[in-house]
């Protein structure tokens, strides 16, 4: 009887030690739980996350369409991850990117917030990060920043008819390397071409996985030559894309897309979501932001069952003009809120939203105070000439060099004295005050040449009273 006592003591000793361990590895509490998404990353360039929790990166095997991957994770990123939950982190072993489309611009419609690349229409939307690599690092543009000709690598949900899109970046011009995706038609194997967007693929000297077929959905990677695509590598998918199998845990996260409310589906990130057995929380319709919860068919692996689908953000609209600052008034009784001298309203359809911990928040949650960049559409205005904001993101912290950062519209510009008005402050510059234009910089005199009223830039530096003694001024847009 004695060492059964004892027996039972040292049995729950040490599971009292493991369950001890267990917190000490993970400071939630919570047992680690493996985890599979296939979502769009948020947070912030510097604290990137998925599923609202910040990804620990360290040791993760990184690709992007198969290849070893060295560049950032950044947000609006589509990406398929696998790793454990820790309860506050996601520690993953793999993340590979997903690119679904690049190519040079062919047409563009700021006012719509389209673009047209190889021949496949790309949706935008207060969601949709673009982002141009300045040196190492990373600066943020507006689609009125881009122009026809700009080489664009697009990342988001994709359709037959479209892609709307999470994430755009800007490539150097006069690269020709190119990506997309579709229904391969007009299929010669003899002659190893076939037809994709309207434009010839010569596949004689690529990669090629799977079996050419008419009809099948494929994966091109190649160079472009006026209308012709010299393939380097071709993937003809004949099942879909499984990067999870039949698991007993996934989640998607990101846009969806050509939501058929009698059968019951939509498309997120490359799958066909069937909802008809889940829970929805919110109301689904096309640009819509959700979060899907459930597995990938056995049979089809492009067909997901969820259990649970929230929707996370409104369907939004386009952005065509961004400011940031603090908030220096709000009214959250009328939906009202003010950055310096701009005012702003906001509705149903805006897109509210923290960086750290990444995830939505309610407009009553924003404060006089907090420093938010705002996505907004100059074009409409209320009664009081406030401006409709698309999107609000209070910044927890701000990246850079902890300077604090103002942007918007130029006015007032004084050429004599080397001063403007930004979101109603007055900003001085000195020769010291580094200027930048398209990646150039330029001496005080020459900024202020170029610079004029209603330019967007961006302005770092200190503020003292209604004044910010500038050490650097950007110019973003015009």
């Amino acid at each position: 009887m004695a060492k059964e006592v004892r027996f039972s003591r040292l049995v729950w000793l040490a599971l009292g030690l493991a369950i001890l361990a267990s917190c000490q590895l993970n400071p939630s509490g919570s047992i680690p739980q493996a985890v599979q998404v296939a979502g769009v990353v948020g947070g912030t360039e510097t604290k990137p996350t998925l599923l609202g929790k910040p990804l620990d990166l360290q040791g993760t095997s990184l690709t992007k369409e198969g290849e070893p991957y060295g560049g950032s994770v950044l947000p609006g990123m589509v990406v398929v991850a696998q790793g454990t939950d820790q309860g506050n982190t996601l520690r993953l072993q793999s993340l590979e990117v997903q690119v679904e489309l690049k190519g040079p611009i062919a047409a563009l419609d700021v006012n719509a917030g389209t673009l047209t690349v190889l021949g496949q229409q790309v949706l935008t939307d207060a969601n949709t990060r673009i982002y141009e690599k300045v040196g190492g690092s990373y600066r943020t543009l507006l689609l009125a920043d881009l122009a026809i000709g700009d080489v664009v690598e697009v990342q988001g949900t994709t359709t037959e008819t479209g892609i709307l899109a999470t994430y755009i970046e800007r490539h150097p011009r006069g690269n020709n390397e190119v990506e997309l995706e579709g229904r391969a038609t007009n299929l010669d194997e003899p002659a190893k071409h076939f037809t994709l967007n309207g434009y010839t693929v010569d596949y004689g000297q690529a990669h090629v996985v799977g079996t050419p077929r008419e009809g099948a959905w494929v994966e091109v990677k190649g160079t472009l030559s006026g209308t012709l695509i010299q393939a380097t590598k071709v993937v003809f998918k004949t099942s879909g894309n499984n990067q999870f199998g039949a698991s007993r845990r996934v989640e998607l996260e990101g846009p969806i897309l050509r939501l058929d409310p009698t059968q019951k589906t939509f498309q997120l990130l490359g799958y066909t979501v069937d909802y008809s057995a889940a829970n929805v929380v919110g109301t689904l319709v096309d640009g819509a932001y959700v979060e899907a919860k459930g597995q990938v068919d056995a049979n089809d692996p492009t067909l997901f069952h969820a259990q649970l689908v929230k929707v996370k953000y409104p369907k939004s609209y386009p952005a065509r003009a961004e400011a940031k600052g603090t908030v220096s008034a709000i009214d959250h009784q009328g939906n009202t809120f003010s950055l310096g001298s701009l005012g702003f309203y906001v509705d149903a359809t805006t897109v509210l939203k923290r960086d750290d911990p990444d995830g939505p928040i309610a407009f009553a949650d924003i404060q006089v105070g907090d420093y938010v960049e705002v996505q907004y559409d100059p074009t409409r205005t209320d009664a009081d000439m406030r401006y409709y904001a698309v999107r609000v993101e209070v910044k927890t912290s701000q990246d850079g060099e902890g300077m604090e950062e103002w942007e918007g519209p130029v006015s007032h510009l004084d050429a004599t004295s080397y001063t403007f008005q930004l979101l109603g402050y007055t900003v001085t510059t000195t020769e010291a005050t580094r200027f930048e234009w398209r990646d150039q910089t330029y001496s005080r005199a020459d900024f202020f040449t170029l610079l004029q009223n209603g330019d967007r830039v961006e302005v770092k530096g200190t503020l003292s009273g209604t004044t910010i003694a500038a050490e650097k001024v950007e110019l973003k847009g015009r």
